[in-house]
């Protein structure tokens, strides 16, 4: 049994989402202690409570320890998982993007096509908003090799969540190695500026206030369209937008919540903002997504590389335990555009 120390690094849930997924995958019996110590409330929440009995009916795992609260649990892995379909519902606005974090490399593993429905927040704080899921976290998964669909069919906001999305996951096992070095030339930058139940010019401030400061930062001529959207539904009020750029080879984004009080002309600055000062670094992907690249990096066959303008500490967390749990070998190094993370990947093909 391979012990793990969940207040390690960041030691939030990220850390027991990736354990979990990795033990289900490689079938390995897991324990995992001191879950979220450095949170408060620390131990499971019930959004990590649905990523891991997401993970655990995917593949027949038993679970000890599983409820709100425990700071302890132990993984026994089962089998391949199995195409067919799956409902979840994560409950009131937790995270939907971050329980498909933990459930994509499991999905695309199983013996064949996975639908899955999941309720919960698509677009809550500290989480990707479920737009930079699929415009910026899916283009640079496919890179890998990755073949997922995600739809967004209702908006879920904080507090009552509600939100629906659809995945349709392929087997993609083995996985290519990538190289996300050198952008190359940038080709143009997109968006969408969302709001639900609420008047439409919320959209229409944030898009123009993230199109001025882009334009006035030197990047007009790449810029394609922010799309508006008033029209997805919602249960509750709610808007945000999310930025990308398309380039030669890599994809970097950004975004920003609106919120009571803060005035949507912040909220599309802000996003904007980000977006330049990454644009800026010249990296083929942004500090968020690297932490989500990790994972297939270790899985994949041969050496991946990527460069990012930071190395976050989920990203330094990721490194550390994927290491750990498949044997890849990473190395980190600092360069000029901000920090370059290698892998020699392990090549895994699905048991079974």
């Amino acid at each position: 049994m391979i012990l793990i120390d969940g207040s390690y690094g960041e030691g939030g849930g990220q850390l027991l989402r990736y354990t979990v997924a990795l033990a289900a995958l490689l079938g390995k019996e897991v324990k995992v202690v001191n879950i979220r110590a450095k949170r408060s409330p620390p131990g499971l929440r019930p959004q990590h409570l649905a990523a891991v009995r997401t993970i655990a009916q995917l593949v027949g795992a038993e679970v000890e320890g599983l409820s709100v609260g425990s700071m302890e649990i132990t993984v026994r892995p089962g089998g391949r998982p199995r195409g067919g379909s799956l409902e979840v519902d994560i409950g009131t606005a937790g995270s939907i993007s971050l329980l498909l974090q933990a459930t994509l490399p499991i999905l695309v593993a199983a013996d064949g096509e996975v639908r899955l429905r999941v309720k919960g927040g698509t677009d809550v704080s500290w989480s990707p908003p479920i737009q930079y899921f699929q415009h910026v976290l899916l283009p640079l998964l496919r890179m890998f090799g990755v073949r997922v669909e995600v739809r967004l069919l209702r908006r879920g906001f904080y507090p009552r969540g509600g939100g629906l999305v659809e995945v349709v996951a392929s087997p993609s096992y083995p996985l290519k190695p990538v190289d996300l070095r050198d952008p190359g030339e940038l080709r143009e930058i997109r968006g969408v500026s969302y709001a639900a139940n609420l008047p439409r010019h919320v959209a229409e401030r944030q898009a123009a206030a993230a199109r001025e400061v882009i334009e006035s930062e030197g990047f007009r001529a790449y810029l394609t369209e922010i799309a508006l959207d008033t029209e997805t539904p919602a249960l509750g009020p709610g808007s945000g937008i999310v930025l990308w750029a398309v380039y030669e080879n890599g994809l970097v984004g950004a975004d920003a919540l609106g919120e009571k009080g803060k005035r949507a002309e912040l909220v599309g600055r802000e996003a904007a903002q980000k977006l330049v000062r990454t644009l800026k670094r010249g990296v083929p992907v942004d500090a968020h997504a690297l932490d989500n690249l990790v994972i297939y990096m270790s899985l994949a066959g041969g050496k991946s590389v990527a460069v990012s303008d930071e190395l976050t500490s989920h990203a330094e967390t990721a490194v550390w335990l994927c290491g750990r749990l498949t044997g890849a070998r990473f190395e980190v190094e600092k360069v000029p555009a901000g920090v370059k993370v290698e892998a020699s990947g392990i090549g895994f093909v699905p048991r079974g």
